[in-house]
């Protein structure tokens, strides 16, 4: 990446619920270990999930764990964040990841506002798009549109997981919205890193006062409990949230095995992991039309 002077490189990473952000941080930093980076990372939720899945590596790790970034509060802790970062933290490198539900017009304007532009230089906006979810979100959310019209390079992810006819459906749907934007079909995130250093982000690509537009309708719902699910009163949970969920991510108890949860509308899947607390439930859940109360009531009857 060739970087103006005395400013801080910048990686804006973006991608709807679920498709493939962590992974590709997790490339991101094997790939800039010899740089001294900080990763600023929005959860939508009131714990970190992703914080706590990254590999180790020459970073720091700031997290702002509010939810959205419309919310004023957050959207005033994210430039606070930034400033911090940009003044006294002083990186060679800064990654942001954004949540799945953010509009990256809208922070693409706060990196350039009055206290920042002097800092950052937003270098590159990398989208993933998940092959498996996005012909169905892309008319009805702002954000998976927002997230490709201000994309550098597009990662077409989980292409393993559909039909080829389905990946060129996604691939057409991306270049209707972005089409001079570079394509990579990928699987696991993984494509070519040596390609960041020829991302340039074009330096007019933010206009306009942050807070203008308006997030997609959503709800955080996070959980936590000491306890752990018999395997029939995990299912009895799950069928509860499985036609409400947008995304479900964290660790839960089954029988005294702690399960790394990843789910999304179309995928769940469960990875047994070694936690040193074996009655570990912590997780959050993204969806519409919920009713938070309903979720936590039941979640706390079943959990043992």
């Amino acid at each position: 990446m060739v970087e103006k002077s005395g400013m801080i490189p910048t990686i804006l990473l973006t991608g709807f619920l679920g498709a493939g952000k962590t992974t590709l941080l997790n490339r991101l930093i094997g790939f800039y270990q010899s740089q001294r980076t900080v990763l600023l990372i929005n959860e939508f939720g009131k714990v970190g999930i992703d914080g706590e899945i990254l590999v180790k590596g020459n970073y720091e790790k700031v997290e702002l764990n509010k939810g959205s970034l419309f919310c004023i509060c957050v959207r005033t802790d994210f430039i606070f964040a930034v400033e911090k970062i940009a003044t006294r933290m002083k990186p060679d490198l800064l990654i942001i990841e954004a949540t799945g539900l953010a509009d990256t017009s809208e922070m693409e304007k706060m990196l350039a506002l009055p206290n920042l532009k002097d800092y950052i230089e937003l270098q590159a906006c990398l989208c993933l798009v998940d092959c498996l979810n996005f012909l169905k979100i892309k008319d009805n959310l702002k954000a998976p549109a927002s997230q490709v019209r201000s994309a550098d390079l597009v990662l077409v992810n989980k292409a393993d997981l559909v039909s080829e006819q389905q990946v060129a459906e996604v691939v057409d749907a991306v270049r209707a919205m972005n089409p001079t934007v570079e394509v990579i079909i990928t699987q696991f995130a993984d494509f070519p890193l040596e390609k960041m250093s020829k991302l340039r982000h074009p330096d007019t690509a933010a206009s306009g006062t942050p807070g203008e537009g308006r997030p997609d309708p959503a709800i955080s719902v996070t959980l936590e409990k000491t306890g752990t699910f018999t395997r029939a009163n995990w299912e009895k949970f799950r069928e509860t949230v499985d036609s409400k969920v947008m995304r479900l991510k964290g660790f839960v108890s089954i029988e005294n095995q702690v399960y790394f949860i990843d789910a999304t509308a179309e995928s769940w899947s469960m990875i047994n992991v070694n936690k040193g607390n074996a009655l570990l439930n912590r997780f959050v859940l993204i969806g519409q039309d919920i009713d938070e109360d309903e979720i936590e009531q039941r979640f706390l009857e079943l959990v043992g």
